[in-house]
C-alpha cells in the first residue's frame, strides 16, 4: 500500500519570500502557496525550523497503514537513516503534474529528478523501511559500494550506503549540466566539487549548498530514459 496519493518535499525556511527567489533562479517554477515544481516533484517551504528535507504525504489511510506494521508516532514516520515522513488523511492540496515520477518532463534548467539521496550505514535495513512504506526497487546495486534506487510512483529514494556525513540531497541530471554549473557559478551560486577528491575546476558533478540548507547534486547525465 502506497502511504498517500500526494507527496511533497518540505523544506523548512526563515524567508519564504528570498527562499522562493532562490529557487526560481534555480528554474523551479512558483504553483502559489509557496510550493515550486521542477516538473517531478513539489517542493514546500515552511517558515520555521524542521528537519530539511522532509516528506508529507496526504490522503494517508492511517488506520490501514498502522495496520500494516508500520511504526507512526503522531503521524509520522522516521527511516532509519532519519528521513521525516510526515503523514495526513486530509485530501491532496494540489496534484503533483505526473502519475509516475520516473517517467515525468523536466522543466527547469537543472534538468531532471532522479531521487532523493541519502547516504546511510546499512543498506538492508533502510530499504527494509521503503519496502514495508510501499515503495518498489527499481535497481539495487553493489559497485562502487551498495546502492539502489526506489519508487512509489509519486517519489524517487536513492540509497547509497556508504561513510558520508552528507545530509540528505535532491539529486538533479542533465546531459548539459557541466554547461548549467558554469552558468550557475557565474551567477554567484555557491557550487562546490562533489568531494574532496575531485578537481575543483571540473564543473561535470557538483553539489550545491542553499542558504537555507537545502543540499542539490547537480550531475552531467542522460536519464530521460533510464530504468534504474
Amino acid at each position: 500500500m502506497k502511504l498517500g496519493s500526494y507527496v511533497e518535499i518540505l523544506h523548512y525556511v526563515d524567508d519564504a519570500v528570498a527562499a522562493g527567489a532562490y529557487y526560481q533562479k534555480l528554474g523551479l517554477v512558483a504553483l502559489g502557496d509557496d510550493v515550486y515544481t521542477d516538473g517531478r516533484y513539489h517542493l514546500h517551504l515552511v517558515p520555521g525550523d524542521g528537519a530539511n528535507p522532509s516528506l508529507r504525504y496526504f490522503g494517508c489511510d492511517m488506520e490501514s497503514l498502522k495496520a500494516g506494521g508500520l511504526d507512526i508516532n503522531e503521524d509520522r514516520l522516521i527511516s532509519p537513516a532519519g528521513v521525516n515522513i510526515l503523514l495526513s488523511s486530509e485530501p491532496p492540496p494540489r496534484q503533483l503534474p505526473h502519475d509516475n515520477v520516473a517517467r515525468a518532463q523536466d522543466i527547469t534548467r537543472l534538468g531532471k529528478f532522479g531521487e532523493l539521496s541519502a547516504f546511510i550505514p546499512d543498506i538492508n535495513i533502510e530499504c527494509a523501511f521503503w519496502e514495508a512504506a510501499g515503495y518498489k526497487t527499481l535497481g539495487r546495486y553493489a559497485q562502487p559500494s551498495p546502492w539502489g534506487i526506489w519508487m512509489d510512483q509519486l517519489m524517487l529514494i536513492g540509497l547509497h550506503q556508504d561513510d558520508v556525513d552528507e545530509p540528505f540531497a535532491i539529486c538533479h541530471f542533465s546531459p548539459d549540466m557541466k554547461e548549467v554549473n558554469g552558468q550557475l557559478k557565474a551567477e554567484g551560486f555557491d557550487l562546490q566539487p562533489f568531494d574532496a577528491s575531485s578537481d575543483p575546476d571540473d564543473l561535470t558533478w557538483q553539489k550545491l549548498m542553499t542558504p537555507w540548507s537545502l543540499l542539490f547534486y547537480l550531475f552531467t547525465g542522460d536519464i530521460s530514459d533510464a530504468q534504474p
